[in-house]
């Protein structure tokens, strides 16, 4: 029987083998990266490491770097694990992977970062020779759908019954050719939201709830919505790009649709995000860094029009002015009212009509039936009768001169969205306050809505001899005073959310809602409301109020206004306040404001009378 003899294996103790695995783990992002870095051939990679690539002025606008970090916040936007904070790695990064990639699908890294391949192979040309070049047919097919020859920024006013809308909104079309505006594409930046509620909506815009996207699609949709359904004005201003701007442009909107950004409703929102796309456009221009905590759609579009990047402007009337333009057309005919707020539309109401004013009260019917569908007012099927019946009758009586409907101030004319007031009464007291935006009673109203006012972190300080107190803060006070008239009758509302001196002199916070109705017009308009005040003090305490005001705005340099209100507490005083005020417009963004202020606790036992000089400037 042979003997089996083994042989013998040396024996590695436990902690030599923990030692060698310890070792490995260490070298191994080492070896790692040489290993990846091999993969750039030395010329590239020395080129890559100079500050002169990494940290150029377009690759940090490629990436929407600010401040140190990107402002894209979706982690798959990143070809780095370091690339939100490290240039450098992402640039490395990046042109790994076009090295590397060798697909040939619609994800391929050429067809889904389009942008900043474009760029880099411009930068490094030697690259050309070493990667492969997908078909990208998707891209292609989408870049001869769009085939854009004109950028034009889009302004829409300020939606007077949306808080989430009542400093407008801008974005952008995309113009294949000077004659099809409307078959064009949009492109816009929003927050993806079902939310209904404008004031929870801007609540949770404040703090970056939401997840803001770039998204492409028909110019006639947002038309339809804003200027037809919200019943907003629209400012066109087309933008002085060349073929290979343009260019640049594009491939950025369709690299970038594809990640997410927390959404800032006064920071990284609509308008902002609109001013990197045009950075990376025209690469000599300086738009982002211009804002910081705010970006008002009104303040980036004069930013853009101060970098002398807009060759024109283009006014497109919303519907409702166009409903109360024709409606001054017909002022002086009953029957036509009638006609056109009925539901019937019965012809026969139309005998006695000459030919012209038929045709001008179903033109008025017609707009008011898109309005009410608009709205959902009426069924689609009620809708579509109604309409064919007016359109037949309106085709019977020729053709009218167009319909001339005057433009207003440009939104780019008035004053700027932030303000420091300077104020001096003549009980010798001192008064600073300082307003994020946008725009207050006080206000010249050229180039916003006359009757829109919205205040945001509204913060007085009164200054008695070397004492300083917080008078007031208005953390939002929203006054609303739609103008109503015989077919239009919008509601008017308040919303104000803060803290003032009001019992013993002390500072007690409130919640403030109320609504009413306004009448007149643009120039001169009244208003009253009912407005409810829960006041947090020792107990809490409530009143209700009534408030009237007369508005008069005769031209862009001067404003009158006289406001009043009657408090009644629950605790039996009453308030009665009143205030006569003119405002002189110096400049676009300096004017002074002389008021006079009357206060009468219950029966006259204790007055108040005081007159404030007090200097605006906007900035």
């Amino acid at each position: 029987m042979a003997l089996k003899i083994q042989q013998a294996t040396p024996r590695i103790s436990n902690s030599i083998l923990l030692f060698a695995l310890l070792l490995l783990f260490v070298q191994l992002p080492l070896i790692t990266n040489a290993s990846v870095e091999t993969i750039i051939p030395s010329h590239i990679l020395e080129k890559i490491e100079k500050p002169e690539l990494y940290d150029s002025k377009q690759w940090k606008r490629l990436l929407h770097f600010k401040n140190g970090k990107s402002e894209i916040d979706d982690p798959t936007f990143f070809l780095s694990k370091e690339g939100k904070t490290n240039l450098k790695a992402e640039l490395k990064a990046s042109v790994i992977k076009l090295l590397t990639d060798k697909t040939d699908t619609k994800d391929s890294t050429q067809c889904y970062y389009p942008s900043r391949s474009d760029w880099i192979i411009k930068q490094l040309p030697s690259l050309e020779t070493l990667i492969k070049k997908p078909k990208c047919e998707a891209l292609k097919k989408e870049l001869d759908a769009l085939s854009v020859k004109q950028a034009t920024l889009v302004l829409a006013s300020a939606h007077i019954n949306s808080p989430a809308s009542a400093f407008g909104h801008t974005f952008m079309r995309l113009d294949s050719s000077d004659d099809t505006a409307l078959a064009s594409f949009s492109v816009n930046y929003a927050a993806e939201t079902d939310e209904t509620n404008g004031l929870l909506f801007a609540y949770k815009g404040l703090f970056g709830k939401y997840r803001g996207r770039y998204s492409v699609e028909a110019y006639s949709q947002r038309v339809e919505k804003y200027s037809n359904i919200e019943q907003r004005d629209i400012w066109e201003y087309p933008l002085d790009l060349n073929a290979d701007e343009i260019e640049r442009l594009i491939l950025h909107i369709l690299e970038i649709r594809n990640f997410y950004a927390d959404y800032f409703f006064l920071s990284e929102n609509c308008s902002y995000n609109l001013l990197w796309l045009i950075e990376i456009a025209k690469e000599n221009v300086n738009l982002t860094n211009q804002f910081g905590a705010k970006a008002i759609p009104i303040d980036t579009l004069r930013a853009v029009a101060d970098a002398q990047l807009v060759k024109g402007e283009i006014y497109r009337p919303s519907r409702r002015t166009k409903i109360l333009t024709k409606n001054k057309e017909v002022s002086h005919l009953p029957q036509a009212k009638a006609f056109a707020k009925s539901d019937d539309y019965d012809l026969d109401k139309l005998n006695g009509l000459s030919d012209d004013e038929k045709a001008r009260t179903l033109e008025l019917s017609i707009l008011l039936l898109q309005a009410k569908q608009g709205k959902n007012k009426i069924s689609l099927k009620e809708f579509r009768t109604s309409f064919i019946k007016l359109l037949n009758e309106r085709s019977k009586l020729g053709v009218l001169p167009e319909l001339e409907i005057p433009q207003p101030t440009s939104p780019k004319k008035g004053h700027k969205s932030s303000k420091v007031t300077l104020s001096y009464d003549d009980e010798n007291n001192a008064e600073i306050n300082f307003k994020v935006a946008y725009h207050d009673i006080y206000d010249n109203e050229s180039g916003f809505i006359p009757g829109a006012y919205i205040n945001f972190l509204d913060t007085s300080i009164k200054i008695d001899g070397d004492k300083a107190s917080l008078d007031e803060i208005d953390i939002i006070n929203i006054q609303s005073y739609a103008l109503q008239n015989s077919l239009l009758k919008p509601v008017s509302w308040q919303v104000r959310l803060g803290a003032k001196r009001v019992f013993d002199n002390e500072l007690n916070p409130f919640l403030q809602f109320g609504a009413g109705i306004t009448k007149g017009n643009e120039t001169l308009f009244t208003y009253a409301t009912l407005t409810p005040t829960l006041y947090y003090s020792d107990t809490s305490d409530v009143s209700i109020s009534t408030n009237v005001g007369v508005i008069y705005n005769p031209s862009s340099t001067i404003k009158f206004g006289l406001t009043a209100s009657n408090e009644w507490f629950d605790n039996g005083q009453r308030l009665l306040t009143a205030e006569p005020f003119i405002t002189y417009t110096i400049s676009r963004n300096i004017a002074l404001n002389l008021r006079y202020e009357y206060k009468a606790l219950q029966d006259n036992s204790e007055k108040e009378n005081t007159t404030t000089l007090s200097l605006f400037k906007y900035f």
